[in-house]
């Protein structure tokens, strides 16, 4: 029998699963945290990275200015995630069998945090994979 191997596509939607990153932080942290996390992120890293390009002299500070807006734009699908899944019961059913295991879930979505840092890797991957 044939086996079919996945995508490129599929693989890294299954290995930055962003969306299961916004249920287990409602299952561990709540809804209404992380909802205010997540709109401070995108508002808040907006705004300061506006306020650096304006104010900015030199070539670094357009730098980080514009990685500011990058990251801002990055909690944007987090945060429609946040808001689609809903509350803390919707978010255990996201994340099903992968709660047995609450160490190694956490772990494992606690890594993938760290892709959020990384300019408009979210919006990308949300967008192409919807």
């Amino acid at each position: 029998m044939k086996t079919v191997e996945p995508g490129p596509l599929k693989v890294v939607k299954r290995r930055f699963d962003f969306r299961k990153l916004a249920a287990i932080d409602i299952v561990f942290l709540g809804y209404k945290l992380v909802f205010a996390e997540y709109t401070f992120g995108v508002l808040f890293s907006i705004a300061l990275g506006i306020f650096v390009l304006f104010r900015g002299h030199s070539v670094w500070q357009v730098v980080l200015g514009t990685y500011l807006i990058c990251l801002g734009i990055n909690y944007v699908p987090m945060l429609a995630y946040t808001v689609s899944i809903g509350n803390k019961q919707n978010a255990q059913a996201e994340l099903a069998v992968e709660l047995t295991e609450k160490r190694k879930a956490m772990s494992k979505y606690r890594r993938l945090s760290v892709f959020l840092l990384v300019p408009l890797l979210a919006p990308i991957l949300a967008a192409r994979g919807e």
